[in-house]
């Protein structure tokens, strides 16, 4: 009886095999489809995210991000002004707080007024010890925008480097 029980075993195991081998060779196919999907996403999203680099309030947005946090690279790349080591390092030393508890700041664009190849971008930076706004006065740079550090800017975002 227990051969005859173990024999069947084996008769099933023997039917289910194409189906198990199908079900191995799709494996892959699937997961190339899965990688070629993704990396499409990736690509539309940078696509958009670069596209939104080359409008004042994007740019806007990526420099108050960039001066709140201490992103030495992107502060660079959208501000006027000459940045060495020691700039982004006090960037980056004075940003500390907030990167520790960044869900206490929100910043947010409230208005933009282009004429040309400059631009005012009025944003709203949300801090613990308050709100405040600030002008950021913009103007083009390459195929995008770059901020120019002015005193008020500077007493509204940390602000390092040349101005």
């Amino acid at each position: 009886m227990k051969d005859a029980v173990e024999q069947r075993y084996a008769e099933l195991e023997r039917s289910l095999e194409p189906q198990r081998q199908r079900s191995i060779a799709r494996g892959p196919i699937g997961l190339i489809g899965v990688c070629v999907v993704l990396s499409l996403a990736v690509g539309t999203v940078a696509a958009i995210d670069l596209r939104r680099l080359q409008t004042p309030r994007g740019t806007a947005l990526a420099w108050t991000g960039a001066a709140v946090f201490g992103d030495c690279i992107a502060y660079e790349r959208l501000s006027f002004g000459d940045f060495d080591d020691s700039a982004c390092l006090e960037l980056i030393a004075s940003t500390e707080d907030a990167r520790q508890d960044s869900s206490q700041y929100g910043i947010e664009v409230v208005t933009v007024e282009q004429s040309g190849r400059e631009a005012v971008v009025e944003v709203e930076v949300r801090t613990p010890d308050g709100m405040g706004r600030v002008d950021l006065s913009m103007r083009r740079k390459g195929d995008g925008w770059a901020v120019e550090l002015t005193d008020d800017v500077c007493k509204a975002v940390v602000c390092t480097g040349a101005r």
